[in-house]
This record gives structure tokens, C-alpha cells and sequence, in this order.
């Protein structure tokens, strides 16, 4: 196992506060660079206003200013400068282009084509346009896998087609598109095209003229960048056409109360001050990327290689996806144990991936499943950290997993009046994660027919149907969850709640209960405000019957 040469450049895994941290989320943003940290601090230490001051500090950030556009011009080989408009981020450039192409460019019945693939950001802004203009939003499909059908989605762009809108790699399965193909068809029929870049930016060498495309978004926290700035590159011919995002300072070229004269592009889209270190450490981070692009992506390759190899040997593993023409991500489910429950367990061994639908519910449905478990490498990561995954990973799924199949009627906890207290009682978390197992196998299941609307909690990071009904003037609950850890932390809530009246459960204190038994500690963000939903859940049940 060779030395990782990328390491050294990213304080995150210097710090000593993050010695046994292993970070495989990098879809969702990369690690910063300490060039990145210094120039921005660097910024702040001494900061002035830039385009709109004669003096020499503020002349000499504005050149820099203006000099990381045109590092960006040249990372994607755009035809010219003013082509590179600064953003918020990707998302914020698929809006400002759903809001600004000329209305023109539309005629009422047309449609505009996406793919199944796509992120919430490429989808939603697409489908407000289509409701406002009288279009139709038609979908590229995918095989059972979640690879795009290629065949069948140039088919759907048509000469009926205004706009095509697709991701150059899936964010949440690591595909890459056949985007050039793509926006081949597209100009064929006269279409415009846009191309969501953000997750192959820092994996794949981009040159939007050799694509064609009208337009490429993508971010920069997603490349060791700062967070808050992106670009939208557009055909400069096409920026020139479309109206302000937003109005404001810096974008004007003359106002009166008679009219207003805009400047032209990129300024007329970037109004009011802007995010001057971050696009400062933008280009710091561009300019990594580019000097070391090769060893970048050999690293990659080879990560991507020994895990892929790894992951496959592990039985009811699916990976979804493609797995060949991908960048270094892998999104997978397990049979018989919920994504949920698997990050959980990770979490508890300093191991970060993500879990869920990614932003990507369409894609979830399409593929019949309720989410995954999302493993994203980049360049700074190592084989020992995806040993360590792997072999976490693989216990985690033999605790699940063998834990149900050999748990006998006898490791039940027999009373709810015991939960709470058996959690306190734990020494370490290993030990509260298995009594809150035990705590979720005493807890009555709801049949299916009760998983529904009118049950569901919404709020909660996994499913959560909990059911409240008033018996001879006290609480009881009922409650489910596909995640094994959610059915425990609900045992333990309502042996707390249940049996009391209405109003004396209004006076309870989640946050000091969890403190108490010692588990405020151990909940990630996510799963203690799914656990706050729960219980606002059943206190707005009680407000209806505490004086009944």
C-alpha cells in the first residue's frame, strides 16, 4: 500500500481531532485544500469591495477577481471569459437559467427533456418553467440497474423538444452519461441544451466546446473549493440575450427613474457584492486540480478498482448503477437491512457515507427502492480506509442480520419500563446501539395496512408511521419503522409517554430524556429531529385530547 501523495494538501486529515476519521462523502462535498483556507483567510485579513473603487487595494483584488474567471475559462476550455458567470452554485445556475432563457425560446405544447437520473435541482426548476410556459416535461428512462437507456432517450428528443436538461454523472449512482451523444441530438432538433457538471467536474477533464453544450453548471465546494460560489458557463451569444437574474449594484451600466441601462455579460447576472473569496479560492482550487489532474485520476482509478473488487464479494450486496463507465462512487443496497440502519452503524465507527434517496426520488422510485448507501471516494483517500469500511461495513450487516435470525424470545426485554433504564445504564455507545436493537425487537409492529398517509411522520430520515389513540383517558401509541434503530428509539419514547393522560405528556422534555439516559450525544442532527417529529407528532394529538 503505497503512501497517498494527496493526503498532505488537506488539513482535514492532519488535524489530530480527526486521526480515525474515514471520509467517503465526497459526492456530497469534497475536503478544502489549505491553499484554498489560506487565501480565503488571507481575503478576510485585509478585505475590500472589488469593480467599484479606484484605490490600489481594491484594483489589485479585482484583478485577481477577474483573473480566477478566466482560470475557470480555461479548466473547461470555454470560448471566452465572459462566458464564466459566478453563482451561488450549481443549483442556483439551473435556476437562474430556468428564469432567464428568453420565454421566447418556448412555444406552449413543446417539451423539455430530462433524465430519470436526475438530481432534485435539474428536475424542479424545469417543471416550474414547463407549468408557467404550457410544456411538457418528458423523461429519459433507465434499465433495471439505473443506467440510462440511451437508445430509448434519444428517442424521446424530438423536433417537439425546447430544451434538454442532464446530468454529466449521476449524483447518486456515479454514472457517467453519454452527454455528447446527447447534446448531438439535441442540436439536431434544435434544442437547447443544458448540462448539470457538478459531479464530474473534479473527476472528469471538461471542454464545453468539444461538447457542444449551450450551457455547463457546476460548484465549487464539490473541488476542494470553498462553499457559496459556483459557475454557470454559458454560449456568450445566448448570455447576451437573457434578461438579469437579479438586479441591483455592479450590474448596471446607467440609472435613471426614466430607465435603466444593463452592463453585459457575466456582470449583468452577478448583482450586489459578491463572493469575492470564494471565487478566490475557487481558482486555487482549479488550478490544483489542473496541475495535478493526471495523478488525480490514477488515484481514483485505482481506489475505485480495489473497492469495487471488495464490495462485490460481499453477498446480498446490489450495486446500482453502472459499473464500468463510472466515476470512483458506489451506491448500494444489502439485502434484509436498511441503508438507515447500515450508516447508522458506520457513524458509530467514525465512518462518514450518506444514506437516503440523494436528492434523487424519482430515481428511487424508478428503481423500486427507498434509498442507498452512497460511497464516494476522491483522490486523498486510502486502501486502509476502505479495509476499515469494508470490514465495518461487514460486521455491521452480520449484527443486523444474525442478530434477527438467532435472537430468541428470551433476549427480549419483557417490560418498556426497563428500556430507558437498560440505555443508561450502557457504559459505552457500542452498548446503547445494542440495547437500543433489543429495545426496537420489543416494540409491536404495525401491519402493513397501517403503514399509510394518515400514520406517516414526515420529518424523520427514515419511514415512521406512529399511531395515537386515547384508552380510559390515557396515551397509547403504536409505532413502526423500516430502520431497526428507529423502532428502538421509539420503544424508548413511548414507554415514557404511554399510559399517561394527554396532558401530563405535553410537559415532556425530549431533549433532557435523551440527555438523561445518554443518548443526546450519540444522535446525529438528522435522527434527533426525526425523533422531535415523532414526538410533535403525538403532542399535537394530545393538544385535541387533553381536555377530553
Amino acid at each position: 500500500m503505497s503512501p497517498n501523495p494527496f493526503r498532505q494538501y488537506f488539513p482535514a486529515f492532519t488535524h489530530s481531532a480527526n486521526a480515525n476519521w474515514v471520509y467517503l462523502d465526497s459526492a456530497a462535498t469534497t475536503q478544502k485544500l489549505q491553499t484554498v483556507i489560506d487565501i480565503t483567510e488571507q481575503y478576510y485579513q485585509s478585505s475590500v469591495n472589488v469593480h467599484r473603487s479606484s484605490y490600489k487595494q481594491a484594483s489589485e483584488t479585482t484583478q485577481k477577481f477577474e483573473e480566477a474567471r478566466v482560470v475557470l475559462q480555461n479548466f473547461i476550455h470555454a470560448a471566452d471569459s465572459r462566458e464564466i458567470v459566478w453563482t451561488k452554485g450549481a443549483t442556483e445556475s439551473v435556476n437562474l437559467l430556468a428564469a432567464c432563457i428568453p420565454r421566447t425560446s418556448f412555444i406552449k405544447g413543446q417539451n423539455i427533456v430530462i433524465s430519470a437520473l436526475e438530481h432534485h435541482a435539474n428536475i424542479v426548476p424545469w417543471q416550474i418553467l414547463a407549468q408557467q410556459m404550457g410544456l411538457q416535461i418528458k423523461v429519459m428512462p433507465i434499465t433495471d440497474n439505473g443506467v440510462l437507456d440511451i437508445k430509448k432517450g434519444l428517442s424521446i428528443i424530438d423536433q417537439n423538444t425546447a430544451l434538454v436538461a442532464i446530468g454529466h454523472v449521476s449524483n447518486a449512482l456515479g454514472n457517467i452519461n453519454p452527454v455528447k451523444a446527447i447534446i448531438a441530438k439535441a442540436q439536431a432538433v434544435g434544442a437547447l441544451t443544458v448540462v448539470d457538471g457538478t459531479q464530474a467536474i473534479s473527476h472528469i477533464q471538461v471542454d464545453v466546446q468539444e461538447l457542444g453544450c449551450d450551457f455547463y453548471v457546476f460548484s465549487s465546494h464539490k473541488m476542494f473549493g470553498p462553499t457559496g460560489v459556483g459557475v454557470l458557463y454559458g454560449k456568450l451569444a445566448l448570455l447576451e440575450i437573457m434578461p438579469p437574474y437579479q438586479t441591483g449594484g455592479e450590474m448596471i451600466k446607467t440609472v435613471s427613474f426614466e430607465g435603466t441601462e444593463f452592463l453585459g455579460s457575466p456582470l449583468k447576472f452577478e448583482a450586489g457584492t459578491p463572493n469575492v473569496a470564494g471565487v478566490l479560492g475557487f481558482a486555487v482550487a482549479t488550478s490544483f486540480i489542473q496541475e495535478h489532474r493526471d495523478g488525480i485520476v490514477k488515484q481514483e482509478a485505482h481506489l475505485k478498482c480495489y473497492l469495487q473488487q471488495r464490495l462485490s464479494k460481499i453477498e446480498g450486496l446490489t450495486i446500482w448503477g453502472d459499473h464500468n463507465n463510472k466515476i470512483a462512487t458506489f451506491s448500494f443496497t444489502v439485502s434484509g437491512v436498511t441503508h438507515y440502519d447500515l450508516g447508522s452503524y458506520l457513524n458509530t465507527q467514525n465512518i462518514s457515507v450518506r444514506v437516503g434517496h440523494h436528492c434523487a426520488m424519482p430515481l428511487m422510485a424508478a428503481l423500486g427502492i427507498n434509498g442507498t448507501i452512497r460511497v464516494s471516494i476522491h483522490c486523498y483517500n486510502t486502501e486502509q480506509e476502505l479495509d476499515k469500511f469494508v470490514e465495518v461495513l461487514v460486521a455491521g450487516i452480520h449484527l443486523f442480520t444474525k442478530g434477527e435470525a438467532v435472537k430468541s424470545v428470551d433476549t427480549k426485554i419483557d417490560t418498556q419500563s426497563e428500556l430507558a433504564q437498560a440505555i443508561a445504564d450502557a457504559k459505552s455507545w457500542d452498548e446503547k446501539f445494542r440495547q437500543i436493537m433489543l429495545a426496537g425487537k420489543a416494540l409491536p409492529r404495525l401491519s402493513q395496512e397501517q403503514h399509510n398517509k394518515d400514520l406517516e411522520v414526515f420529518g424523520c430520515e427514515s419511514q415512521v408511521w406512529v399511531k395515537c389513540q386515547v384508552t380510559d383517558t390515557v396515551l397509547e401509541l403504536q409505532g413502526d419503522s423500516s430502520s431497526k434503530i428507529v423502532r428502538g428509539l421509539l420503544a424508548i419514547i413511548f414507554e415514557t409517554l404511554e399510559g399517561k393522560a394527554p396532558a401530563t405528556v405535553l410537559t415532556f422534555d425530549l431533549d433532557g430524556h435523551l440527555r438523561s439516559i445518554g443518548l443526546a450525544r450519540y444522535l446525529s442532527d438528522s435522527r434527533a429531529n426525526g425523533i422531535k417529529a415523532v414526538v410533535n407528532n403525538i403532542f399535537d394529538f394530545c393538544k385535541t385530547h387533553s381536555n377530553n
